[in-house]
C-alpha cells in the first residue's frame, strides 16, 4: 500500500515538471495561459526580452530542432523567448507566427510604433537600395524572417551561420527597415 502511494506521488510529481529544452535540467513547467488570462504588463515584455538575451551568440541553424536550445533559426528563437518569457507557446515558423499575431494581437506596419517585446516580421532580402523594394506589395509579400523588437530601433534575432548567431542589429536606414512588413504582439 505504501509502495503504491509512493509510486502515485512520484508520477504526480513527474507530471508537474518538464525538462528545459537543451538544458537537461528539470524545472517547473510554465503555466500555459490563454491570451485573456495572460498578464500583459511591461514586465512580461521584459521577461520575453531577457529570455531572448540569454541566448546571444547561440549559433544559427535553418530548420533547427524545436526540442533543444543548442541552435536556433529565427522563428525557433522567437518561439523559445516567448515560451520562457510569457509562458505562451506560439506557432513554430515565422509565417504561422505572423498569422497568429494578426489573429490574436495588435499589429502595426510602422516599426516606430512597436513596443519592446513585439515580434517583427520581414520579407526576403532584395538588396540595400530603396529601389530594390519599390513596387512590392507588402500586404502580399511572404514572411521569411522575424525577430524581437528591443526598443530604440534595435532588433534581437538570428539569421545566418555567418552572422554570429543570435545578435542585436539596428533597423533604421538598413535593409531591415526596407524589408519590414509588420510587427506586433498579443502582449499589451
Amino acid at each position: 500500500m505504501i509502495l503504491k502511494k509512493l509510486i502515485a506521488l512520484g508520477l504526480l510529481t513527474a507530471l508537474s515538471f518538464s525538462v528545459a529544452p537543451g538544458q537537461g535540467q528539470v524545472l517547473a513547467a510554465p503555466q500555459q495561459k490563454t491570451l485573456y488570462q495572460q498578464d500583459n504588463s511591461s514586465s512580461v515584455r521584459q521577461n520575453v526580452i531577457n529570455s531572448g538575451m540569454k541566448y546571444l551568440g547561440t549559433p544559427y541553424e535553418f530548420g533547427s530542432s524545436r526540442s533543444n536550445t543548442n541552435t536556433f533559426d529565427c522563428s525557433d528563437f522567437v518561439r523559445q523567448a516567448y515560451w520562457e518569457g510569457s509562458g505562451v507557446l506560439i506557432p513554430a515558423n515565422s509565417r504561422t507566427q505572423g498569422a497568429y499575431i494578426k489573429q490574436n494581437g495588435t499589429v502595426t506596419k510602422d516599426w516606430r510604433g512597436l513596443k519592446p517585446g513585439d515580434i517583427m516580421f520581414f520579407m526576403s532580402y532584395k538588396g540595400n537600395k530603396d529601389s530594390s523594394y519599390r513596387g512590392i506589395d507588402k500586404n502580399k509579400a511572404r514572411i521569411t524572417h522575424n525577430g524581437i523588437y528591443l526598443g530604440n530601433g534595435k532588433i534581437l534575432h538570428t539569421y545566418s551561420k555567418t552572422s554570429g548567431g543570435v545578435r542585436i542589429d539596428s533597423i533604421e536606414n538598413t535593409h531591415w527597415e526596407k524589408r519590414f512588413l509588420f510587427g506586433g504582439s498579443f502582449l499589451r
